[in-house]
């Protein structure tokens, strides 16, 4: 059985979103109110990290210390947000957006990446196509030079076609790829190279077009965590619940 710990304040909206998804996910014990030590309680439930009323830092950093008490080994908490369009027009995928590591180095980057991977699979049981993008960088390529060294160093762990180094409208647009003739699929995990292009990519999609919701889930935790937007309202919060059940 999984068990809901709650961070911050619990109001009603969070609170319904729980109780709707218990009533989805039989597997759902219920929930409790995550005391002020960063220490997981005593039980033999699963615990389920999930974010209320609480500013992200505030979060995240309880988070870490929890995981600190967990393991002796490091561990790398990296953030992916699963896009969904809302009319279907384009399947799901996930962007990282270095909510927790705002400027990562190489040595980051591939665990951005490979937690990114596993989390794909996990959910879709498929190998996924992995784009690397960012907002700037050098004139020709458009792509920043830590992302390009990174790709010329590790494209060749990867299966042909998978692991991508292209600009923005390629990887969202099927129509954009055929017309530069790049071969295969639109991509199903966007990777970023800083935290400004994340937020850009991300509120353009969510807050200017209206056409997108999305789910945030930090990775490499012990714990499933949960990185809900406090803006997100009951439907969001309980497929984010519902999802991280999965």
């Amino acid at each position: 059985m999984k068990k809901i710990l709650c961070f911050g304040n619990v109001t009603d909206k969070y609170k319904n979103a729980i109780e709707s998804a218990m009533r989805e996910c039989p597997n759902i014990a219920g929930w409790e109110q995550a005391s002020d030590m960063d220490d997981l309680p005593n039980a033999n439930d699963e615990f389920i990290l999930m974010k209320c009323d609480i500013h992200s830092d505030d979060f995240i950093r309880r988070v870490i210390a929890i995981n600190k008490k967990l393991t002796s080994e490091k561990f790398y908490l990296t953030h992916c947000f699963m896009l969904f369009n809302k009319s279907d027009n384009r399947a799901p995928f996930i962007l990282s957006d270095a909510a927790c590591v705002p400027i990562p180095d190489e040595n980051q980057l591939m665990h951005i990446v490979e937690n990114a991977k596993d989390l794909f699979e996990n959910l879709f049981n498929k190998q996924p196509i992995i784009s690397l993008i960012s907002a700037g960088g050098d004139t020709n390529t458009k792509i920043s030079p830590l992302l390009h060294s990174w790709y010329e160093t590790n494209k060749k762990d990867f299966e042909k076609d998978t692991l991508r180094i292209e600009q923005l409208d390629v990887a969202l647009d099927s129509h954009v790829r055929n017309e530069k003739h790049i071969s295969g699929k639109t991509a199903d995990i966007i990777i970023v190279d800083n935290i400004n292009t994340g937020n850009a990519i991300l509120k353009s999609l969510t807050v200017l077009s209206n056409d997108w919701y999305g789910i945030g889930f930090l990775i490499g935790a012990k714990n499933t965590v949960i990185l809900n937007s406090r803006s997100a309202n009951e439907y969001a919060l309980m497929q984010n619940i519902i999802m991280a059940c999965k």
